[in-house]
């Protein structure tokens, strides 16, 4: 009898970690380019990866046993080509103590406006509805840093199944695309983005103010007190 009751609570308690674990990925955590090292320009620095030209980027940092750096550029203003950017580091050379040398590759794909739109907007209202929660680290996995415009969010390792998860396998998803050069392949995936936008628009506090949605923007204003 005691035995059942203990394996019970074991369960509740397993399956409540599991609920706040990912409820708490529902959303992405807010993090100032200030807490970033931004005078550091190796591989493994958010400054490397950086654009200001591009309005959206998502940017993928494994653990260097794991893989190297990548990321993923959207373009989308008024007097830009609409297109998807990836970048990635290639070893193109070895040092005498035969450690890589580094440097990034890069390929794009230009595409409409409207897919252009969907990416920038997935992106941009993933950042919007950031917020701090309890982040989790760790010394293998992956962290991922996401910026719209001059706001920027991050998450470590998403698990299966949550808002944050979804973000970034579709992201990759789309990285591929790219890679691939295949506009098809990067329009397939344009179901999924609207649906995931629309659960983080869902996100806002019930009493934001919607006339931002009229600007070309994808930043809301702040809520209302």
């Amino acid at each position: 009898m005691k035995n059942t009751m203990k394996k019970q609570i074991i369960t509740l308690v397993m399956l409540m970690g599991i609920a706040i674990g990912s409820q708490a990925q529902s959303r992405l955590e807010p993090i100032s380019l200030q807490d970033l090292d931004m005078k550091k320009s190796d591989v493994w620095s958010f400054t490397r990866w950086y654009s200001e030209e591009a309005s959206q980027q998502m940017i993928k940092f494994p653990t260097p046993m794991e893989d190297f750096p990548s990321a993923l550029y959207v373009y989308r203003g008024k007097k830009q080509i609409k297109r998807l950017q990836v970048k990635w580091c290639v070893a193109n050379e070895y040092t005498k103590s035969n450690k890589p040398k580094l440097k990034l590759d890069s390929l794009e794909i230009k595409t409409d406006k409207e897919t252009a739109l969907a990416f920038a907007e997935l992106i941009g209202h993933a950042v919007g509805t950031s917020m701090y929660n309890d982040t989790r680290w760790g010394f293998d996995g992956t962290n991922y840093y996401f910026r719209d415009y001059s706001r920027v969010a991050t998450i470590w390792s998403p698990d299966r199944g949550s808002n944050c998860r979804r973000l970034t396998d579709v992201l990759e998803k789309a990285m591929t695309a790219v890679r691939n050069q295949n506009g098809e392949e990067l329009k397939a995936l344009l179901p999924e983005v609207k649906s995931l936008t629309t659960v983080f628009e869902n996100l806002y506090p019930k009493d934001i103010d919607r006339e931002w949605e009229k600007n070309d923007s994808i930043l809301p204003p702040k809520t209302k007190l």
